[in-house]
């Protein structure tokens, strides 16, 4: 009887003592843990307890490393750029130098505000020169946009019979011209060139040979939408969405050097 009772004292015995290693071995780790936390806020320059913390301090070395070539990297991989917005004096300015270098003095100009958020656009007058009491007029015209620190030709305007106009809608721009069944609308976005053109076909669902054109929208001289044929109803509603600012007639100015 004694005998089992010396081999169940002995088993708890050795099941007490299991408990107490795995209590040590959390403790243990816990410590560590701490450690590694401490060492890890502690400003530079104050000393470390030795012992485990030197093993968290490796680690937090290690940790500093592996942060700074990420930063590295990411700063490689990523530049910074700075964004400047363009002024429209700036792009006055750029102008009038361009015509300085480019343009004859015998040539006639005007600065509009058919640009991005009705920034200036360049025109120099081409074709059907005239002149009235409010100064020189042109049907025609070659459009540049100051981008990218440069100068560029958009495109050359030559269709309509009538002396360009300025006109609005939604608070935006355009250069206006066209003919009694045509308007033609012009501004730039984004730093490209749209085109808007509308044709009136009248009722030509009833009398086919009134069907002549499709209203089409161009960018940068490609077509991005196809309205096809407007008979005379959508036609104006289309064309009516615009209007006229309060003096719409354009002037040119003759280019002094």
């Amino acid at each position: 009887m004694r005998k089992t009772e010396r081999n169940f004292t002995n088993k708890v015995l050795e099941s007490k003592r299991g408990d107490v290693q795995a209590v040590k071995s959390k403790i243990k780790s816990s410590v560590m843990a701490t450690a590694f936390l401490f060492a890890a806020t502690i400003p530079i320059g104050l000393s470390v307890p030795a012992g485990n913390v030197q093993a968290a301090v490796a680690q937090q070395k290690q940790v500093k490393k592996v942060n700074q070539k990420v930063k590295t990297n990411t700063s490689k991989a990523i530049p910074t750029i700075e964004s400047r917005k363009v002024t429209s004096s700036t792009m006055i300015k750029a102008y009038k130098k361009y015509l300085r270098k480019n343009v004859s003095n015998k040539k006639y100009y005007a600065i509009v505000n058919i640009g991005d958020n009705n920034a200036p656009v360049l025109l120099r007058g081409t074709q059907g020169a005239g002149n009235d009491k409010t100064g020189r007029h042109y049907t025609g015209c070659q459009i540049y946009y100051y981008k990218n620190g440069k100068v560029v030709k958009m495109d050359t305007f030559k269709d309509g019979g009538r002396w360009l106009l300025l006109s609005k809608k939604d608070g935006q721009n355009y250069l206006t011209n066209g003919g009694s069944d045509f308007s033609i609308r012009i501004c730039v976005k984004n730093g490209n060139l749209y085109r808007y053109q509308y044709y009136n076909n009248h009722n030509w669902k009833k009398n086919p040979e009134n069907k002549w054109a499709t209203s089409i929208v161009k960018m940068n001289g490609k077509v991005i939408k196809n309205m096809g044929y407007l008979d005379g109803t959508l036609y104006r509603r289309h064309t009516g969405y615009y209007t006229y600012l309060k003096n719409p007639e354009i002037s040119f100015t003759k280019n002094v050097k």
